[in-house]
């Protein structure tokens, strides 16, 4: 099986130093720096797990947060390791950036991904809520249910399909019973939701069910007099609406289209006005300092008005 090259990885042993735009990533190899630079967590995975791929001397499987990365699920944490599960007899130990977990891996639980080997969707998202901390296993699990289930043209979620890979990663989860991790993966296999458009919305969703704050509805549309818009969260019987405000917003091409920062940042602000004065209802914004953590959310949305009475 061949790899599919990547223009942002080179061997480091074809060259006496690294070319100008390289740096060194791992022993053997380089990355474009600014492709480095620019890239998110799970878009790094892919990175080292194409270097490493590159170098490998024996058949490997990714797997884990690597795997989750290949399938194109958000990591919201950064991670230095690489995750694979050998294949063949007396597999090399872990060791400097690869994690080698010596886990059965049936044939069917493989996928190939740009010419690397990986474990299946359903398998990689049950292996990942029993490794992470919950806030983030939801942000991954969020995001495989939008990949299998979420149509971004008509925006709306096919209930039939996220249900069917939830019954996948459920079955699995309940054939671990009494492992390590099975207690908060259940807990985010029941909390995911594929209408999170990011992992900042995800995180922040954890930490209201762990406050005891009503759920809020997801993606709601709403008509104002700059057009259509869609809410990150709503809470209409407290007449109430949130906005997570990711970096993202203001960086990720899909996002900005063509706008810079500044202008984002702008549009965000007439965008937030328009849909208070379309519905009446107060709103609330946070970003990734206030999604650390529970007390430092809550804080924060008490601050914004939020009643400390509404919990569950």
């Amino acid at each position: 099986m061949t790899t599919t090259p990547s223009p942002d990885i080179l061997r480091s042993g074809q060259f006496r130093s690294a070319p100008h735009g390289f740096s060194r990533l791992r022993a053997g190899a380089l990355v474009r720096t600014e492709a480095w630079a620019g890239a998110f967590a799970d878009e790094r995975q892919v990175l080292r797990a194409t270097a490493v791929a590159g170098s490998a001397r024996s058949a490997i499987v990714f797997s884990h947060v690597t795997a989750a990365a290949l399938h194109g699920l958000p990591l919201s944490r950064p991670h230095d390791r690489v995750h694979v599960i050998p294949r063949g007899e007396n597999p090399p130990k872990t060791r400097g950036d690869v994690v080698r977990h010596k886990l059965a891996l049936p044939d069917e639980d493989i996928a190939e991904i740009d010419g690397m080997l990986a474990t299946s969707l359903d398998r990689t998202v049950a292996d990942v809520i029993r490794m992470l901390p919950a806030q983030a296993a939801l942000a991954v699990f969020d995001g495989a249910l939008r990949l299998v289930a979420w149509d971004d043209t008509r925006r709306e979620l096919d209930p039939a399909a996220a249900d069917g890979f939830r019954r996948l990663v459920r079955h699995r989860i309940t054939a671990a019973r009494g492992g390590r991790g099975v207690r908060v993966a259940r807990t985010i296999t029941e909390l995911a939701d594929g209408r999170a458009q990011l992992p900042g919305e995800s995180e922040s969703r954890y930490l209201m069910w762990e406050l005891g704050m009503p759920a809020p509805a997801l993606q709601m549309p709403v008509e104002t007099s700059l057009g259509r818009f869609w809410l990150d969260f709503a809470w209409p019987a407290l007449r109430r609406f949130g906005e997570f405000d990711g970096m993202v917003k203001t960086s990720d091409p899909r996002f900005t289209r063509g706008r810079s920062g500044s202008e984002v940042v702008a549009d965000q602000r007439e965008r937030f006005g328009a849909i208070e004065a379309a519905t009446g209802w107060t709103g609330m914004h946070w970003g990734w300092p206030e999604r650390a953590d529970a007390t430092t959310l809550w804080a924060s949305l008490l601050g914004q008005g939020w009643s400390p009475r509404a919990r569950m």
